[in-house]
């Protein structure tokens, strides 16, 4: 074969070897870029999920009732369920909210069968479904299970871990005139457990942006917690978890708002893990 024969056939086959290079080039950049979009998309889901599980969880217990393929919606400042069956996102997600009846036995457990429906409990779900590019179903489930603990009309509620909560505000004071310090929580039991969520009501058109308890940053208007953004009184606050040890005393300090607060009256209530919550009572901070 000539010379040129030779830089001919170099150079085919320098084409053909680019080709390939780049067609597995391009084909791990697609991969990268499909898998960057279904993680978001998880995310999302986990995301909306959590959304669900919260509205749910802000319903009065009264006003719920076992649904098996609803959804849930917000008009008026408050969430409601509808059984209208799953509902659309965006994303193509779709979020499925499920009202559960629970079954006890004689000393009050849950079980799966062969109990008496307990009246002062629902399982809570929210679920949220989805199908990737290549076809397969994926799904994030969150549950909870809610407690008619204040008004309970069956035998086996009793008051649950937030009712041995001691509160004292008699010191409660307006750090320049925005920050709620110095309300102090006591644990008066002789167990660990866990507050999960807040609702602070006041007497004027301030918002509230954060809350500390104890060294931890319980909800923030820019996370942990959720509604993001600041938010009015009354506002269920869904905190990160925080675990208060036996006969620990925490402050709930820099409960930050944005206007002034001088002269405002307020309350807290508090709801542990198991459905319980704990009040404040109406009280005016110092100034």
């Amino acid at each position: 074969m000539t010379s040129r024969g030779y830089t001919l056939l170099e150079a085919l086959l320098a084409i053909g070897l680019a080709g390939l290079i780049f067609t597995a080039a391009f084909g791990l950049f697609f991969t990268g870029q499909t898998s960057s979009a279904e993680a978001l998309r998880a995310q999302r889901a986990l995301w909306a999920a959590q959304e669900g599980l919260g509205a749910v969880e802000s319903i009065a217990f009264s006003d719920l009732s076992p649904t098996q393929n609803g959804s849930v919606q917000f008009s008026a400042g408050q969430w409601t369920i509808s059984g209208t069956g799953p509902e659309s996102l965006s994303g193509e997600l779709t979020r499925t909210i499920q009202v559960n009846q629970v079954l006890r036995d004689g000393a009050c457990a849950i079980v799966g069968s062969g109990g008496n429906v307990d009246p002062d409990s629902y399982q809570v779900q929210s679920q949220v479904d989805w199908t990737d590019a290549k076809g397969r179903t994926h799904q994030v489930t969150l549950q909870r299970l809610r407690t008619n603990w204040q008004a309970p009309v069956g035998n086996c509620f009793v008051g649950g871990d937030c009712s041995r909560i001691d509160w004292n505000v008699s010191q409660a004071t307006w750090y320049g005139g925005k920050q709620l310090r110095e309300v102090y929580i006591t644990n008066s039991s002789d167990q660990e457990f866990h507050l999960e969520k807040a609702t602070l009501t006041w007497t004027n058109g301030a918002k509230v942006s954060q809350v500390f308890i104890g060294s931890d940053k319980f909800w923030s208007s820019s996370g942990p917690g959720t509604p993001s953004g600041t938010q009015v009184s009354g506002t269920l606050l869904d905190g990160q978890n925080l675990d208060i040890d036996e006969g620990e005393t925490l402050e709930m300090h820099k409960i930050q708002f944005d206007s002034s607060m001088s002269g405002t009256q307020v309350e807290i209530v508090l709801q542990c893990e198991d459905g319980s919550s704990t009040d404040s009572g109406l009280f005016t901070p110092a100034l």
